[in-house]
């Protein structure tokens, strides 16, 4: 509990008034606006409005593709294969559209990196299956969290001044906010 009731316990060096260098984001989030879980202070709303839009701490992003692994057993690499770039894959997941350029060795896929497309909506270990040759050469997808987007965002509506938002934030989108004097805390 803080000094006050109703106020968040924080230390007085992480302090600091959110601007559109060190917190504010647009549609895509960077580092330099990331708030690591800080609790925001409202110090008004009644000049500009009361929307603020925010992104709670921990939220992440659609996956992101790193990488490819081979299953590495004998078969796995598919047969009948040439190398080519862009080649188009189908997927046991929900992802769509990924074209990969291809190492072939022997007729056998050996390697595969992403061609000229990342799609969209591939997860973590969803296979995907290379097409042309015997259309039989698969590989496991290796994805991580990406960073969150605006369309992951949450609108607090009717906030009052010189109150603090019920929940703690990773991001303060530009859009949407009309809140003013914000501060970051934590």
């Amino acid at each position: 509990m803080g000094q006050f009731g109703n106020q968040p316990d924080f230390a007085t060096n992480g302090i600091k008034e959110i601007t559109t260098t060190n917190g504010f984001i647009s549609y895509t989030p960077s580092s330099a606006s990331f708030l690591g879980g800080s609790i925001i202070y409202i110090g008004d709303n009644l000049t500009v409005g009361n929307n603020l839009k925010v992104i709670p701490a921990g939220t992440v992003g659609p996956s992101v593709i790193s990488g490819f692994s081979s299953f590495g057993f004998s078969g796995s690499g598919g047969t009948g294969y040439a190398a080519a770039n862009n080649v188009v894959t189908t997927t046991t997941g929900a992802g769509t559209a990924l074209t990969v350029n291809t190492t072939v060795a022997g007729g056998a896929v050996t390697s595969i990196v992403i061609g000229n497309n990342a799609g969209t909506g591939y997860l973590n270990g969803d296979l995907i299956t290379v097409t042309g040759g015997g259309a039989n050469a698969v590989f496991r997808v290796v994805a991580a969290p990406g960073l969150p987007t605006a369309a992951q965002a949450v609108t607090f509506k009717g906030l009052g001044t010189g109150g603090f938002l019920p929940v703690t934030v990773d991001y303060v989108l530009a859009t949407g906010t009309t809140v003013a004097e914000l501060i970051a805390a934590r």
